[in-house]
């Protein structure tokens, strides 16, 4: 299964890099992650709702059709690791690519929802975004090994 995450979000910082990087090589090779990063708007006399319309613009560019495509949001469903890894294996055996997003600081534009399959929350907390890529990567992680009965996830 491939999986893209698409985020708002400039390049990594070496210390993401490394992050990233050690949760990477820790994912099952039947599991390909690619990243896309959509630059935030350079102008900071741009309206919230400009913003909005800008990042979802992009980041719609790089959805790919037929894709299941989950919107990681604050005002989403929560969900466990559990649960994750459920949906995983879901689409792993339906053969299905999955499309991760993950908004700008303001959010994103209803277009943007309503291509959105499923739209989800990892937490009520507030989280930045380079923290919350990790975060994501380390549950991508949790979830490979609650399918393979791993001892990673108690």
């Amino acid at each position: 299964m491939k999986c893209k995450i698409i985020s708002v979000s400039h390049k990594p910082a070496d210390w993401e890099k490394k992050a990233l990087d050690f949760y990477l090589k820790q994912i099952p090779n039947n599991f390909k992650l690619s990243f896309v990063e959509v630059k935030p708007p350079a102008s900071k006399a741009m309206s919230r709702e400009d913003t909005i319309r800008n990042e979802s613009t992009e980041l719609l560019k790089h959805l790919e059709q037929g894709a299941f495509k989950i919107l990681w949001d604050r005002k989403g469903t929560l969900i466990s690791s559990e649960s994750l890894a459920k949906l995983f294996q879901e689409k792993i055996d339906l053969s299905e690519n999955i499309n991760m997003i993950i908004g700008g600081s303001y959010g994103i534009s209803e277009e943007l929802l309503a291509q959105a399959d499923l739209s989800l929350s990892a937490s009520h907390l507030t989280f930045p975004h380079r923290l919350f890529k990790i975060l994501l990567m380390e549950q991508i992680y949790r979830a490979s090994a609650i399918n393979r009965n791993h001892p990673y996830h108690k």
